[in-house]
């Protein structure tokens, strides 16, 4: 588990738009990371 203050761990995932998108892509910028069950699913 990550813990607050902690760096996050280098990942990448797919946006709605389709493209690509890379945590290393983003360094230097302000970044919000907001994790969420897939619509419609119980949890």
């Amino acid at each position: 588990m990550i813990r607050v203050g902690e760096k996050a761990p280098e990942f990448s995932a797919s946006a709605s738009t389709g493209a690509n998108v890379s945590l290393s892509a983003m360094r230097g910028k302000r970044v919000v990371l907001y994790f969420f069950p897939k619509a419609f699913t119980s949890g």
